[in-house]
């Protein structure tokens, strides 16, 4: 069977529940496993920003597989940017142009913000299944316990997945990422 190829990949369809929200625990990364059913070639990523004006923000975004218990990167994006009032798109640029293979792949995602700001990006509204730590199970979204989370190899168990120490503190959200060919 020959490989679909796609123009574009969202890993949260447009109408699955976007709202504008803080990635809850900053400085961490957020992790987000996604099947991408089709080759596509990964050098513009774009994230949907809502900025206040005033202040900065950095994102940055890591493509993982997963073998075993090792998550291990595949290519990397990341923006610095001063976010003006209203909503934009914010394009990421890619550490070098990658034809992603179909199957499943990990989005990992981490912001950070200077300034008196409240710049934030448009994430999945709702996350119903919550537990506290790291639990066994398929990895399918987490959060990384320390900061400086975008690195070459993870272990799965040091990820809190479907939640964390505390709900309000480590509960993952799944920021809406937007790859064009």
């Amino acid at each position: 069977m020959a490989s679909v190829r796609l123009n574009v990949f969202e890993n949260i369809p447009v109408l699955q529940n976007l709202s504008v929200g803080a990635l809850l625990a900053v400085n961490r990364g957020h992790l987000q496993g996604i099947n991408i059913p089709g080759s596509i070639s990964f050098n513009n990523a774009a994230v949907l920003v809502s900025g206040a004006g005033g202040g900065t923000m950095s994102i940055s975004l890591g493509l993982y597989s997963l073998s075993g218990s090792t998550l291990s990167i595949a290519n990397s994006a990341s923006n610095s940017i001063a976010p003006s009032a209203g909503i934009s798109w914010v394009s990421l640029v890619t550490s070098a142009t990658q034809d992603i293979t179909p199957g499943n792949w990990y989005f990992l995602v981490q912001t950070e913000s200077g300034g008196a700001n409240s710049n934030t990006l448009f994430v999945q509204a709702v996350v119903s299944l919550q537990s506290f730590g790291p639990i066994g199970g398929p990895l399918i979204r987490g959060v990384y316990s320390t900061t400086n989370a975008i690195a070459g190899s993870f272990n799965t168990s040091e990820f809190n997945i479907e939640g964390g120490v505390a709900a309000s503190t480590f509960r993952p959200r799944r920021p809406y990422i937007l790859i064009s060919a």
